[in-house]
């Protein structure tokens, strides 16, 4: 039989004691696996399938709980790719859910009204209209069983409730402060007291979490034509 791992070539991890070839054990399991990069994500995902939801179901409820408790890799405001294998059908599908340019975004605005000569690298200005939303919308409408309501509502209870602040986490906002603190919706929703918060101390994102509930409540328009795109 062809082993799985024949092809990996990745550098193992150390072990202190135990069989010295293998730093970390697979993880095997029969009805479904979810794979994030943080516990809480991979953790709502799973709740997901067993609950009943599908792999889409599941990769969305994952997607927005990284939203929250990984603010420097991806957000709502965002875009979303994907490749969807639908088993049933032996066909393979891609969303491309990367936003369009703003309508206002001419040459003569970035020149004449912000006296700039390119498109800025950061700030409102310098985002295209984001995908994210709308790419949750419909992947879940044309395969996923479940809505916004339910595979939201980890992110939004996790955003209200808070989550502890981890080592990676703690070091990606200490590597960021001088661009935060440059913005100060960023000041806001990030530090405290214009500080970093402490290594494994419990964070919050109000704003975000009510974000999360009109979503819930309203879908994508909520976002783009509702009041958070007005906001």
């Amino acid at each position: 039989l062809h082993s799985p791992s024949a092809n990996v070539t990745a550098v193992p991890g150390s072990r202190a004691q135990g069989w010295m070839l293998q730093g970390r054990s697979e993880v095997l399991a029969r009805n479904g696996v979810v794979a994030t990069s943080d516990p809480l994500a991979s953790q709502a995902g799973l709740d997901i399938l067993k609950d009943g939801g599908n792999a889409i179901d599941a990769a969305v409820a994952a997607a927005a709980v990284l939203d929250v408790t990984s603010p420097n890799d991806t957000s709502i405001a965002g875009d979303l790719f994907a490749l969807i294998w639908i088993a049933s059908e032996q066909k393979l599908y891609a969303s491309n859910a990367a936003g369009p340019a703003p309508a206002g975004w001419t040459p003569e605005f970035f020149r004449d009204t912000l006296a700039l000569e390119r498109v800025p690298g950061t700030g409102v200005n310098g985002a295209t209209v984001p995908g994210a939303i709308a790419g949750f919308e419909a992947m879940l409408e044309r395969f996923g069983t479940l809505g916004f309501p339910e595979t939201l509502e980890r992110a939004a209870q996790i955003a209200e409730q808070g989550w502890g602040l981890t080592e990676r986490r703690h070091a990606d906002l200490l590597s960021s402060l001088a661009r935060i603190r440059s913005d100060q919706d960023s000041v806001d929703t990030f530090l405290i007291n214009n500080e970093p918060p402490a290594l494994y101390s419990v964070i919050r994102n109000p704003g975000l979490a009510s974000a999360l509930r009109l979503i819930q409540q309203g879908g994508a328009d909520a976002f783009y034509r509702g009041p958070i795109g007005e906001a």
